[in-house]
């Protein structure tokens, strides 16, 4: 006999889901990726960040129409089992395990070196930071959704104001010290550095889990796409013109915490280490909330039959403790890894930004698939293109994503699953 699965209460008002988007989507990828990008293209980084801004259009609208008729709690994987079947949902969860292993540890990594800089101390400081980092979210996800929704909701919220705050503080009274923002022309000299930044253009992906809470999914999602866009792009490109303009290219903080150095170099040393001590807490909820999707997926995964069955289960209150934990453990071998100098910060947001991008061509898939006007699978189709030309310029790291849809396909053929299509 089959059980009726359980739903999600609609209850997500438009003006809610838009501040969630925000918190979702504008974290700790901004708190570092301005610096990295800056050493990467230079004075051209800045179009990096405009390029990425423009690439996400089509995505985001693919995700809006699908979101809107498609309401659910399986997200990416969902719109995928609703246009093929559960097969081909699989790899697109190996997929999405694989992000959350080398872009959450990233996001540990950049709350230790705010950690460090708050209190002015060197690597030894930034490994405690990135164990209490892990330590707090697991501990807050541990404890269930109403209390670290609560505390992730304020402190995200704060971390969009305070950036802005930084960036015109900066425009308006920084010393200009950077190699500026290149000519128009130049703009080409930024293509290299999108597949780090694109790290920060993702988070509207994750919103597509929470549709079947909406109160009007059809009406709300969209605009809460569009709005949401179009705050999160005016931010981020005022905090890159503010670091190009401001701070040196050879200045060692745009590794570790180029947002600190933005404001110790506008408003003095001690402002810059309070600012990376707030930087921290707002790291703290962003990661908070990325992990608690992570683990989301390990308790799918392992109720749909991927992973093993007692990741699924769950306390009284409903809180999947054990796909929790074992979600924080699979952070840490890439951190031991980062301060053994084996793997970069920037290669770790690269890989993560790069596979979110493969997540958005997967959802552009489902949306050929499921389009049945002329001009909707025209656009599935330009949008399919404008992928397939992305992706060029990604080069070698596009052999993570590859390898890990590989790999559940292959899991997917040994266990000799049947074709039957299903509900995610």
């Amino acid at each position: 006999m089959r059980h009726e699965k359980p739903t999600l209460a609609p209850t997500l008002t438009l003006p809610q889901s838009i501040g969630l988007a925000i918190t979702l989507v504008v974290g700790s990828g901004l708190l570092a990726l301005p610096g990295l990008a800056y050493q990467s293209a230079g004075a051209s980084a800045i179009y990096a960040w405009a390029i990425s801004a423009v690439i996400s259009v089509p995505f985001l609208v693919v995700f809006a129409v699908l979101g809107s008729r498609l309401p659910g709690a399986g997200g990416v994987a969902g719109y995928v089992q609703n246009a093929f079947s559960r097969r081909a949902t699989i790899p697109v969860e190996f997929l999405l395990l694989g992000t959350f292993v080398v872009g959450g540890p990233a996001m540990i990594i950049t709350g230790g070196n705010y950690f460090a800089a708050a209190l002015g101390l060197s690597d030894v400081a930034a490994g405690v930071g990135c164990a209490m980092v892990l330590t707090l979210s697991t501990s807050l996800n541990y404890l269930g959704a109403k209390i670290s929704g609560r505390v992730q909701q304020i402190m995200a919220a704060a971390l969009v104001l305070l950036l802005l705050g930084i960036a015109l503080a900066a425009l308006l009274f920084g010393a200009r010290a950077g190699a500026g923002i290149a000519p128009v022309s130049d703009w080409a000299k930024g293509i290299p550095a999108v597949g780090l930044v694109f790290f920060a253009f993702v988070g509207w992906e994750m919103m597509s889990f929470t549709t079947e809470e909406f109160r009007n999914p059809r009406r709300d999602f969209p605009s809460m796409i569009a709005v949401s866009f179009v705050i999160v792009v005016v931010l981020y490109l005022l905090t890159a013109a503010a670091v190009q303009l401001v701070l040196p290219a050879g200045d060692r903080r745009l590794i570790d915490a180029p947002i600190a150095a933005l404001l110790a170099s506008t408003l003095g040393v001690t402002s810059g280490r309070v600012i990376a001590f707030i930087g921290l807490l707002m790291i703290l909820a962003n990661f908070t909330s990325g992990s608690w999707a992570a683990s989301r997926l390990v308790f799918s995964s392992a109720r749909e039959g991927l992973l093993p069955e007692v990741l699924s289960r769950v306390d009284p209150s409903k809180t999947p403790r054990n796909a929790v934990v074992v979600m924080a453990l699979g952070y840490i071998p890439l951190v031991v890894l980062y301060f053994a100098g084996v793997v970069s910060q920037g290669r770790m947001f690269q890989l993560a930004g790069v596979n979110f991008f493969t997540l958005y061509a997967l959802s552009v898939i489902a949306f050929i698939k499921i389009a049945q006007r002329w001009y909707a699978k025209l656009f599935g189709a330009l949008a399919m293109l404008l992928v397939i030309i992305v992706m060029i310029t990604f080069g070698v790291v596009m052999l993570y994503p590859i390898a890990l849809l590989a790999l559940g396909w292959g899991w997917v053929v040994l266990r000799r699953l049947p074709h039957a299509e299903g509900d995610a």
